[in-house]
């Protein structure tokens, strides 16, 4: 039997809409249905490259729509909740963009998803590539008990101008934008329980007084231990992933972005994958572990939000909140740490 297809407004109209909008008509599961935009010139210029796709002014019009079953919210941080909580409140499911505002925000709409009874996840493409469940099944076998985990996340940025230098919009700078995906990768491969000491330093744009830098180290249970360093002065894209065991180390040199077809990337002829390291191995011992795909971590994203949806999987759907939950707590504690120092 052929299923319906999910029928998905985007709201907002910023760089990565026009990331997520092809993968979203493209997809056998889902169809762009509607852009909304604060003035609808702007909705109509986005939608001039699809056909059919409603253009409409103002995120309640699109919500209130009948025939848009959930929503991307694509927009600045500071009015996530607010267009999330209206969505969800209208039986939208939604699919954010990270990092949300807040733990306490994400709290608040989570049990409004609950209540409703719909879809909520955040829009992290890493974890939908097939590399990231292949290597947290295979941590065990190669490198024992994962202990420690080290990500560096960089890429050359400076324009003044992006919302990304706006405090208003994007409080947290560099560590919501990069360093939510250093937290991510904790929650995923070194899956610790509680945080019990965290110290950060971090560098702020002397104009706007953006975070554009942020390097720190987190002490969990269990003597797990994750350090980070993030931010867009390093002028190289680097993003760097290390998880060492108690018999190996994990490695990846492109943990958010694959190289093959991450957004921004197109590189048919470089291979998706890690590189497992054990005792005295020298370079040309490593063994790497290829995971190809067919489809975009991006891609997969929006087919497994559909998928979440249409198959209605409880337990499911509370894992996706769980974690959600977990990285943006990890994150808050950076930001907090931060927020001590003047």
């Amino acid at each position: 039997m052929t299923m319906t297809k999910v029928n998905i407004g985007i709201i907002g109209t910023g760089f990565i809409a026009t990331i997520l909008a092809p993968e979203i008509q493209s997809s056998g599961n889902t169809r762009l249905a509607a852009v909304s935009s604060r003035t609808l010139a702007k909705a109509k210029d986005f939608v001039a490259h699809y056909p059919g796709v409603l253009a409409i002014e103002g995120t309640d019009q699109l919500i209130a729509r009948d025939d848009v079953d959930a929503v991307y919210v694509a927009t600045p941080t500071s009015a996530k909740e607010g267009v999330a909580s209206r969505a969800l409140a209208a039986g939208k499911h939604v699919l954010i963009e990270k990092p949300l505002h807040s733990a306490e925000s994400f709290k608040r709409l989570s049990a409004l998803a609950r209540e409703k009874g719909l879809v909520l996840i955040d829009a992290t493409h890493f974890v939908h590539h097939p590399r990231t469940s292949a290597m947290r099944q295979r941590l065990g076998e190669l490198i024992g008990s994962p202990r420690s985990l080290h990500t560096m996340f960089y890429f050359p940025f400076s324009d003044r101008e992006n919302i990304r230098f706006d405090p208003a919009d994007e409080p947290m700078g560099a560590v919501g934008d990069m360093a939510w995906y250093s937290m991510r990768a904790i929650v995923e491969y070194l899956a610790p329980d509680v945080l019990e000491d965290i110290k950060v330093f971090a560098e702020r744009d002397p104009q706007s007084n953006a975070v554009i830098r942020a390097t720190g180290v987190l002490k969990f249970d269990a003597g797990k231990t994750a350090t980070f360093d993030v931010g867009y002065t390093a002028g190289a894209a680097v993003m760097d992933l290390t998880v060492a065991g108690t018999s190996g180390i994990l490695t990846q040199d492109d943990f958010v972005l694959d190289w093959h077809s991450g957004f921004g990337f197109d590189n048919p002829d470089i291979p998706t994958g890690f590189v497992h390291r054990s005792g005295m191995a020298t370079r040309k011992d490593f063994a790497f572990f290829e995971t190809p795909s067919e489809r975009s971590q991006h891609g997969l994203m929006i087919e497994n939000f559909a998928d979440l949806i249409r198959n209605g999987n409880a337990a499911a759907r509370e894992a996706w909140l769980e974690t959600t939950a977990k990285t943006q707590g990890f994150l808050d504690a950076i930001w907090r740490e931060i927020q001590t120092q003047g």
